[in-house]
């Protein structure tokens, strides 16, 4: 389906991407993490074409994206912010978007609208943030794309609204099979939705795993020693997730027999293993080199 193959890209004389490359399954939610600045953001643009890339290519069923312009209606990219429709109402919108994206189903678009209780007739700008996703996405769900790339589509609204959103995500690709890369710095929201999750340091892409993985990799372990052994932890390189007095949590990868029997000779006190969040080990992945 679509295929990043060796992306490059060099802002301003600063590399945000360097030989990224992944691709995307029919009806997959797919999860792009990475720490401010990792350049998220960039790659949706890229894959939109929006901007190009300095090496590497951007293929829809091995067809580059810049060579066949129809092929681009089958992407639709929704930013942060959508400043376009500022001006236009919902029934203004559908006017200019309906002869550029011939498959606009504006039966189920108004469906949508009226299902969340959305004004066709309130500019966009006057509506609130949350307010403000849903009818960025039932837009984009409308114009019937095979891909949809979605940037921070649950941030600053409520949990009611998040709800709603991410359910409107699952049923759209339930019912369709579009696939979805989303980026998101609300975590549990990709653990409940995405199926692969990779993550964007360094310039590159890293850790592409299925989310089920991800937990059965890792797990977090409750210790209690009898002395403060924190500098000892931290010259192992054991990514510690809380810590108080002589009681860490520590988050350890299921295989890795060195780490355990390192930790198990220190002889601790308590020994709790738990199930790990995306969070944790998010936190442990890019809070290492501020925090320990």
């Amino acid at each position: 389906m679509l295929e990043v193959r060796n992306v490059s890209k060099t802002m301003d004389g600063e590399q945000v991407l360097k030989d990224v490359s992944f691709s995307l399954e029919p009806g997959e939610i797919f999860g792009l993490l990475g720490r401010n600045g990792s350049g998220k953001t960039t790659l949706l643009r890229l894959i939109q074409q929006i901007l190009l890339p300095d090496q590497g290519g951007i293929f829809y069923g091995n067809v580059p994206l810049d060579k066949n312009p129809d092929l681009k209606r089958k992407v639709v990219y929704v930013p942060i912010r959508q400043s376009f429709y500022d001006r236009y109402t919902y029934k203004q919108l559908i006017r200019i978007l309906k002869p550029i994206y011939p498959d606009f189903d504006v039966t189920y678009a108004n469906e949508l609208m009226n299902r969340y209780g959305l004004s066709e007739t309130k500019k966009f700008r006057d509506l609130s943030t949350g307010l403000k996703k849903q009818f960025s996405l039932i837009v984009a769900f409308a114009m019937r794309p095979e891909v949809i790339l979605l940037d921070e589509p649950t941030d600053g609204i409520d949990a009611v609204t998040r709800h709603d959103v991410l359910e409107l995500m699952i049923d759209e690709v339930a019912d369709r099979q579009t696939s979805i890369i989303i980026t998101s710095h609300r975590l549990e929201d990709v653990e409940r939705i995405c199926s692969r999750i990779a993550f964007l340091e360094d310039h590159t892409l890293t850790g592409l795993t299925d989310m089920e993985e991800v937990k059965e990799n890792y797990h977090k372990v409750q210790l209690a020693f009898e002395e403060d052994i924190q500098l000892r932890i931290r010259e192992k390189g054991l990514p510690i997730l809380d810590h108080t007095g002589v009681f860490y949590t520590i988050l350890l990868e299921k295989q890795n027999e060195e780490h355990r029997s390192w930790l198990k000779a220190q002889n601790p006190r308590i020994w709790n293993e738990l199930p790990v969040s995306l969070e944790e080990v998010f936190i442990a992945k890019y809070g290492g080199k501020r925090r320990w």
